[in-house]
């Protein structure tokens, strides 16, 4: 193919629009481009800071601007990666867990849970006797003098390379932060409720030993290591693209990851090779 063939214009399409469970916010979320692929190819680690970057390039107001996303609460932001995930690779979630009931079973257990219903079974509860303060965004239980406020995606930043992050959050979220351990639950509890978390434990059921299996589902690790290695094409993707068509890295690497592909999945049932 000598002729230079150009891709399509339209850099990305809107793929789904959804309302942020604790904020409220209506926001829209676009298909990760293969700029999104190297970058998910190329950092060092799967952690917040990449969830905001990516949140940053792909979400948008309901109005389409911009907004600091880190100052989200993080169920918020949570609920945001699933959205991502919802429009890439779609509604169903699969994974495997390995039975460690006993030294005798491990089974691998499959699980999987659509993120429509999951996300919409987290219900947002308001306390009872909660008051707002003078300064925005804190809050305090009636009768008790200590405030707090919900974790934002900032705290979980500013956190990062603390060796007691539970301690560090807390110091930044509640105050007074040494208060005893009774009046401390009922703030936590109050701010679950108020922000339940989408990075949870979960329970099931072995199917070889019927044991009941805990595991920790980690919004972050398993949401973004997905959608790593869906982006592990995308270098012999431009490669080939770049051979046969003739197109510049940039305008392949603006492509939707989905379109992208089915012009590599078209040449290769040509027989084409790089």
């Amino acid at each position: 193919m000598g002729a230079r063939h150009k891709p399509d214009g339209n850099r990305r399409e809107i793929e789904s629009m959804f309302q942020l469970p604790v904020s409220g916010l209506c926001v829209t979320a676009s298909a990760p481009t293969g700029i999104d692929d190297l970058l998910l190819q190329e950092v060092d680690a799967l952690d917040i800071a990449l969830a905001l970057k990516l949140i940053s390039r792909l979400v948008r107001m309901e109005d389409g601007s911009k907004a600091d996303w880190s100052e989200l609460p993080v169920s918020d932001i949570e609920a945001l990666l699933l959205l991502l995930r919802f429009v890439a690779l779609g509604d169903l979630v699969r994974a495997s867990v390995s039975c460690s009931a006993s030294t005798q079973c491990a089974a691998k257990v499959d699980v999987s849970f659509r993120i429509g219903e999951y996300v919409s079974s987290q219900k947002i509860r308001t306390p009872r006797g909660l008051e707002k303060t003078e300064a925005q965004g804190w809050y305090r239980l009636a009768g008790e003098q200590v405030r707090f406020r919900l974790p934002t995606g900032k705290d979980l930043l500013a956190i990062g390379r603390e060796p007691a992050q539970s301690i560090a959050l807390i110091r930044r979220c509640i105050e007074p932060a040494n208060i005893f351990a009774r009046l401390r639950k009922r703030v936590e509890s109050a701010m679950e409720g108020m922000a339940p978390r989408f990075s949870q434990t979960m329970v099931g059921s072995c199917p070889e030993c019927n044991a009941n299996i805990r595991f920790y589902f980690d919004v972050y690790s398993f949401v973004l290591q997905e959608l790593r290695n869906h982006a592990a094409s995308v270098y012999q993707d431009v490669h080939l693209l770049a051979f046969h068509y003739k197109w510049p890295e940039s305008e392949i690497l603006d492509l939707p990851r989905s379109r992208r592909m089915q012009y590599v999945r078209m040449l290769r049932e040509q027989g084409a090779a790089a």
